[in-house]
């Protein structure tokens, strides 16, 4: 990995009007990332991006390898302008991220990006999970929406992005509603994949639809953390022979996208009892490891394997292990966080202590990580808009960061958007989060306002904690009857009423289109339901419900389960 570069004064203004000048022979892939630079810039000022003419501000886009692997280099243009090399595509994606974030944009209209310099990527494996369920984002919102945030992601070096296909939610694989949602997540990892990255798999060892057959259930006891009762016992025949059935045709739906790999899950919400399956973990989950990996392969020759240890304990783990040094061809890989249990006594939930000591894993098998990112010490998950948890993110990623070749961060929505891009600039140089949330805020609102708001989400994680007040989920379902936030104290919030005055005072100096934008409004009304549930007792007041009915506007959440809805009341 390198990473060396510097700032210096642009000699060109701002300007209304930006040449950018492709290669000679442009493809399909080259023309989105023009795409997306239009896209950019017009979002954020008024200033307009045009393919022919001559400009003082040209935007040279060009390939040459050599730099390393999906990095790339910013440059003085010879005539003028700025130029941006890719090693390949994916590091020319890159570059035109970094130039667009270190560029002006103000009501004088856009001022070219001031950085000059050479990145490689440090990890390779720099992917986001999409959890798309409970009628979320990412399960509601217009795919094209969707897809506009996949390659804003892709601009800040994620190259991968995992989905699951959440089965317990259907009756069968033509239940009219299983086949939509298909159709849904096939689209948005086609949008992925057109931005030039890559998509994965997320599979449940055990995992069935809603009405799978009674005499074929796992049973029940061994599940830690989410669990369903349609899951289904691989030790019986009939159970293995349908649980593949049910992978198989997933397979099938997802073989034209050619993914990069399937990650196989034993716990959250696998799991299975019974004295053919116990220990879960090391063996009736590894007999689901071996016979769908065998079905993944063929099905989509090229794929690799992974296993996730989620939620195992150790001796589980010891037995994994085991079992895959005497079968090195079994998986292609591991995925770890610092999650693995001492016993599975007193589980708390999805979430790791930064700090722990990570395990000694296989170190001839390539390890990722799958950092939680949305669930932390908040429900509903983002029902109180942006929850951006840098500082945890640097006590997590430091825990990890010396073991694992990438990771890829689970997430339930929009409302983590920053701790995201924190987590893109661990992967791609191991920057501090502190940094990075910087640069955030220099793109996103304004150069002028970093130092404040880098301040008041300082605050907001300070502040950040359960809340509860009785009739929370009135009228509205919650998954699971869950509640884990049931009888939470306010607490004391300090700087809650300072953080809403500095957002206030900073909304009047951004350009209309920052103040408009959802990553501004989402942590606005962060910090007002800050301030106006501190003063009012913990409890919701007017502009509160005001503030909730805007996020779920956001969220596309009209829908969704009390899990991640904003708690507005029916």
């Amino acid at each position: 990995m390198k990473v060396s570069g510097q700032n210096k004064i642009s000699e060109v203004g701002s300007t209304r009007l930006v040449r950018v000048v492709l290669p000679l022979k442009p493809n399909d892939l080259l023309e989105r990332i023009v795409n997306v630079f239009v896209r950019q810039v017009q979002e954020h000022c008024e200033a307009k991006v045009i393919t022919t003419d001559d400009s003082p501000h040209a935007i040279e886009l060009a390939l040459a390898p050599g730099i390393g692997a999906e990095g790339f280099r910013i440059e003085v243009r010879p005539g003028g302008g700025v130029r941006i090399v890719g090693n390949d595509e994916r590091g020319l994606l890159y570059g035109t991220g970094k130039f667009l974030r270190t560029s002006r944009y103000d009501q004088g209209g856009f001022t070219p990006g001031t950085w000059r310099g050479t990145s490689v990527p440090q990890k390779p494996v720099r992917g986001i999970y999409f959890a798309t369920h409970f009628h979320n984002y990412y399960h509601e919102a217009p795919v094209e929406e969707i897809g506009r945030y996949v390659e804003d992601l892709a601009l800040w070096g994620f190259n991968e992005l995992v989905i699951w296909y959440d089965a317990h939610h259907f009756n069968g694989v033509e239940d009219p509603k299983a086949v939509e949602f298909r159709k849904r997540l096939h689209a948005i990892l086609a949008a992925a994949k057109r931005i030039g990255m890559d998509v994965s798999l997320l599979v449940i060892g055990n995992e069935a639809y809603g009405n799978s057959p009674a005499e074929l259930r796992a049973t029940p006891g061994a599940g830690r953390g989410g669990y369903y009762p349609c899951a289904v016992c691989p030790s019986k025949p009939e159970g293995m022979k349908y649980i593949l059935q049910l992978l198989g045709e997933q397979f099938d739906w997802a073989a034209d996208l050619k993914p990069r790999s399937v990650c196989i899950w034993p716990y959250d919400q696998g799991g299975c009892g019974c004295a053919e399956c116990k220990p879960w973990g090391s063996k009736g989950f590894m007999k689901c490891v071996e016979e769908i990996g065998k079905l993944a392969r063929q099905k989509m020759p090229g794929t690799k394997i992974l296993l996730s240890t989620w939620y195992m304990d150790k001796a589980e783990l010891a037995g994994v292990l085991k079992q895959l040094g005497e079968r090195k061809d079994l998986v292609d890989g591991l995925v770890n966080e610092d999650n693995i249990l001492p016993g599975a006594a007193g589980l708390g939930g999805m979430d790791q202590q930064p700090g722990a000591t990570a395990p000694v894993l296989r170190q001839d098998l390539p390890v990722v990580g799958f950092p939680e990112i949305s669930m932390h010490e908040t429900f509903p998950w983002g029902g109180f808009g942006a929850t951006p948890l840098t500082g945890r993110a640097q006590g997590q990623w430091n825990a990890q960061k010396k073991n694992i070749d990438g990771a890829f961060p689970y997430s339930e929505g929009i409302y983590e958007d920053i701790t995201k891009i924190v987590y893109s600039q661990f992967y791609w140089s191991d920057q501090a989060a502190a940094e990075t949330v910087k640069e955030y805020i220099a793109f996103e609102f304004s150069p002028d306002v970093v130092a404040d708001v880098a301040g008041v989400i300082k605050t907001l994680e300070q502040n950040h904690h359960m809340r509860w007040w009785p009739g929370l989920h009135d009228g509205v379902p919650l998954e699971m009857n869950w509640l884990p936030s049931r009888g939470a104290k306010p607490q004391a919030d300090p700087g809650a009423e300072e953080a809403y005055a500095t957002m206030q005072r900073i909304d009047g100096l951004l350009t209309p289109q920052a103040k408009k934008a959802w990553r501004w409004r989402q942590l606005y009304l962060r910090a007002l339901l800050d301030s106006e549930l501190k003063t009012n007792g913990g409890k919701p007041n007017d502009k509160c419900n005001e503030a909730f009915a805007e996020l779920i506007k956001i969220y596309h959440a009209e829908n969704a389960s009390g899990t991640v809805r904003p708690p507005l009341s029916e």
